[in-house]
């Protein structure tokens, strides 16, 4: 497994969408992408630009934190949203399905908040790391992408 790691410079939330959209070319069906990121760093933004470059209507995408999970139908399957900063334990991930979740194959997995249920992400995953620019003027991500190699991944 490889893993390629990348910096960018995201100057405004259309650039951060726009990453989004990028990311979603390289997505297929059963794969996983981990959100990290500071309160207000973009993280819903991004997933935004994710169901665009999917097809889904942007504007119907919000953040899950009350509700934990969201899903969002598209030509190829479906994109599920999961916001883990309330998910106190593993319990309660297992109560969302989790397994059932991680092993769907015709289901995209967004995770904002990831970090809080490290343990219980897969190893193969896209993970993205978004925070404030230099006296907070835009963003910066970092990708690591350790799904498989670059050879194998279109992009």
């Amino acid at each position: 497994m490889t893993h390629e790691l990348d910096m960018r410079d995201l100057p405004d939330e259309a650039a951060t969408e726009r990453l989004g959209e990028q990311v979603a070319a390289t997505l297929r069906p059963g794969d996983f992408v981990a959100l990290d990121g500071d309160l207000g760093a973009g993280k819903t933004t991004f997933v935004r630009g994710v169901a665009r470059g999917l097809g889904i209507d942007p504007e119907r995408v919000s953040s899950p934190t009350f509700v934990n999970m969201q899903s969002y139908p598209y030509a190829g399957g479906s994109l599920v949203h999961v916001d883990a900063w309330r998910i106190e334990n593993l319990q309660l991930l297992e109560s969302l399905g989790w397994d059932e979740l991680l092993a769907a194959r015709d289901t995209i997995v967004i995770v904002e908040w990831a970090s809080r249920i490290e343990v219980a992400l897969p190893a193969a995953r896209l993970h993205i790391r978004l925070s404030f620019g230099a006296q907070n003027a835009g963003r910066r991500a970092e990708v690591i992408d350790s799904r498989v190699s670059s050879a194998a991944r279109p992009g």
